[in-house]
């Protein structure tokens, strides 16, 4: 103890890693090894354990990341500026794994679950000490916004990046599961990140 990770495609609920330890010392300074040992009895599954599993079998995925400025990973040249507004929104709403309601029905160790994962906020962690919490998916920027605010989900920054800001948008979901009679809702999160870069506007005073 504690228990490394199991190996790959094995189930820590249904196993363990297990090293004999001889009293024999000179077995003991041979290095015996530690090895996997699958159990041979179905541990009990309660039906929120059978939800829990449900819901990593669900693969909800964070979102996609609308912003502007635009990440460095679509446009190298791509830049914000000091002092004008950036807007962030969910640019999959329409996909139920990445923004719900996204439901799913499954016999788990003989369990019958259902389980409903709905987003609850996003979390924007704009890489230069700033979170924006979002109720909504955000609304896209469009070029005849100009220099406006976003309405719902939007940040300004006020310092140049060096030589960018990790921004992060965190999905907190509600998932609500019932299960032989039972019911409850279990949290989870998803992540999404994304670089972008920040300058500064410079006056210039030039000779007519």
């Amino acid at each position: 103890a504690p228990q490394p990770a199991p190996p790959a495609g094995k189930d820590p609920t249904r196993g363990a890693w297990e090293q004999c330890a001889p009293q024999n010392a000179l077995l003991a300074q041979q290095g015996l090894p530690t090895r996997w040992m699958d159990s041979t009895a179905a541990a009990a599954t309660t039906p929120a354990e059978a939800a829990r599993q449900l819901i990593t079998q669900m693969n909800l995925k964070g979102v996609e990341m609308g912003m502007v400025p635009r990440s460095v990973a679509s446009d190298s040249n791509a830049m914000g500026a000091v002092g004008l507004p950036a807007w962030m929104w969910v640019g999959n709403p329409d996909d139920p794994q990445a923004w719900g309601p996204y439901t799913v029905s499954k016999d788990v160790n003989g369990i019958a679950v259902q389980a409903t994962a709905r987003p609850v906020r996003v979390t924007w962690d704009m890489g230069d000490g700033t979170q924006v919490i979002c109720d909504g998916p955000g609304t896209p920027y469009e070029d005849r916004f100009g220099k406006e605010e976003s309405p719902d989900c939007g940040h300004t920054y006020m310092k140049m990046s060096n030589p960018t800001y990790t921004v992060t948008a965190i999905t907190a979901w509600s998932v609500e599961w019932t299960a032989q009679d039972q019911s409850g809702v279990i949290e989870t999160v998803t992540r999404s990140s994304q670089d972008v870069r920040i300058g500064e506007f410079h006056a210039l005073n030039v000779r007519p």
